[in-house]
C-alpha cells in the first residue's frame, strides 16, 4: 500500500480535511478516487460513460478556474478593507492581542489606542508592524470584546470588515 503525502501540510490526504489546506486535498482525493475507478472499471464502462466522465472533468476544470478568478477578486477587495484581530502568546500566561487595518477606515490609532487602554485597564501603544503600517497592541486577551466595542464605537466598521486569528502557542 502507497501513501500519498499532500505538499501543503505534509499529511495524508485523508486528514487534510483536519489541516488548513482542506480545499487542495479534497480536489487531489478526487482526481486519485477517479483515476481508481477508472483502472479498476475500464473494461466495464461503454464509450457514453466515457465520453460523460470526460466532459464531466473538462467542467469541472472550468469551474474550477472560474473559482479561482472570483476567489482572486474576493481577495483583492477584502485586502482593500479590513480590520484583523490578531491573538498572539507572549509567555506562557501572556497574552497580546493586536489589532491591524483600523487606519484603513480613518480611524485615529492614538485615540483609539487610549480608548481601549481606558475600556480594557490594560496597556495599549501604536507600533510599527512588520509591513510598516500602524498597528495597536494591548496586554491581555480582548479579542472577542474588542471585535464588539469597534462595532459599537465606529458605525463604519461592519462586522463582515472584522477577521479574528488565533496565532497563540498554547
Amino acid at each position: 500500500m502507497e501513501v500519498e503525502y499532500c505538499a501543503e501540510c505534509s499529511c495524508p490526504y485523508e486528514y487534510c480535511e483536519y489541516a488548513s489546506c482542506a480545499r487542495v486535498a479534497a480536489a487531489k482525493l478526487e482526481k486519485v478516487a477517479l483515476s481508481d475507478d477508472a483502472a479498476g472499471d475500464a473494461p466495464a464502462t461503454s464509450g457514453a460513460a466515457a465520453a460523460d466522465a470526460a466532459g464531466d472533468a473538462a467542467g469541472d476544470a472550468g469551474a474550477e478556474e472560474t473559482k479561482k478568478k472570483s476567489s482572486s477578486s474576493k481577495k483583492s477587495k477584502s485586502k482593500a478593507k479590513e480590520v484583523v484581530i490578531t491573538r498572539l502568546s507572549r509567555n506562557r500566561k501572556k497574552q497580546i492581542t493586536n489589532v491591524q487595518g483600523l487606519d484603513a477606515f480613518d480611524v485615529d490609532l492614538k485615540d483609539a489606542s487610549k480608548m481601549f487602554g481606558k475600556k480594557f485597564a490594560c496597556g495599549c501603544s501604536v507600533t510599527k508592524g512588520a509591513t510598516g503600517k500602524d498597528e495597536l497592541d494591548l496586554q491581555g486577551d480582548y479579542s472577542e470584546q474588542l471585535g464588539e466595542l469597534i462595532l459599537a464605537k465606529y458605525a463604519n466598521i461592519e462586522e463582515s470588515d472584522l477577521r479574528y486569528v488565533d496565532k497563540s502557542k498554547f
